[in-house]
């Protein structure tokens, strides 16, 4: 039984739920974008063991691994801290998930350039098979999908980095008789480097990718340090996604409710300042009575 779906990594029990939209395993092999169960409906062992390994590399710290573009150009991980950075790890001579995973991706970033801004993050998909993934076979694969800009590199490196760079970001691929089998994975790394969020199959929702980038971009510690740190959280909580609109907007409805609930509570507050003013009026007014009565009564 086979099954095509997509999946995000903030709940453990999530991920293994439906990590049957992943990969598949056959004899040594994980097949990307399918997975075989273990005849009850359930996850086989080694499908666990893989999800297992890309869940425990979320908090590592990526090794400043050394890339190069097809213009010669060279690239390290370092160069792109400060910024969150998505990276993806494919094989150009793939014909079969890595185009819609690219593709999938493309549309995450086009979304997310939209809402947080061109230069908010960073993009780079790196090509795992050295012996193929050079410079200018990178590069093709990129112009055959018509995706890639200023802020999203095709890049190749040698295979002492492929292994490091997958191992420090959980990504398992092998080798087979198709070329390779591998898990369909993009990485979130925040601005200091660290594993973030992992994010599974070939057709996920672009928001799996955007809200990460976004708690990254927006998220800030209390008590705020600053008024920017303020305005950053307001804009954590009032930019969502809309379905309907296929992209982000910034939703202006919390402050009307703000505003309704401020209202309230000042029509409330006013209220209840009115009455106990009121109350103790009145007990100063019987107060003074008493006092009267009782001098009139003693006269």
């Amino acid at each position: 039984m086979k099954f095509d779906f997509s999946i995000h990594n903030f709940r453990w029990a999530t991920v293994a739920f439906l990590a049957a939209v992943v990969l598949s395993y056959s004899g040594p092999a994980l097949g990307a974008g399918d997975i075989s169960t273990d005849g009850r409906g359930g996850l086989t062992d080694r499908t666990r063991e893989v999800l297992a390994i890309s869940q425990a590399a979320v908090g590592t710290s990526v090794a400043n691994y050394s890339f190069q573009d097809n213009k010669g150009r060279e690239f390290s991980i370092s160069d792109y801290k400060g910024k969150p950075l998505v990276v993806n790890l494919i094989y150009a001579s793939c014909a079969q998930s890595c185009p819609p995973l690219v593709m999938a991706l493309a549309d995450a970033v086009e979304i997310g350039r939209d809402a947080l801004g061109d230069e908010s993050f960073n993009v780079i998909t790196v090509g795992f098979d050295t012996s193929f993934d050079t410079p200018e076979n990178m590069a093709s694969f990129a112009k055959s999908l018509g995706v890639g800009d200023d802020n999203w590199q095709f890049l190749s490196t040698d295979f002492q980095s492929v292994q490091g760079l997958s191992d420090d970001l959980g990504f398992v691929f092998y080798q087979s008789i198709k070329g390779f089998d591998h898990l369909d994975q993009i990485t979130v790394i925040d601005g200091n480097g660290v594993v973030h969020t992992q994010v599974y199959g070939a057709n996920f929702p672009p928001t799996l990718v955007v809200e990460p980038l976004k708690a990254i971009l927006f998220g800030t510690t209390t008590p705020y340090a600053s008024v920017e740190d303020l305005v950053k959280r307001v804009r954590l909580f009032c930019t969502i996604y809309d379905p309907q609109l296929g992209r982000y907007r910034f939703d202006y409805g919390i402050f009307i409710h703000l505003l309704a609930g401020s209202t309230f509570l000042l029509a409330v507050g006013t209220f209840l300042v009115r009455q106990l003013l009121r109350f103790a009026a009145e007990a100063k007014a019987a107060r003074l009575d008493q006092r009267q009565g009782a001098h009139d009564r003693s006269a």
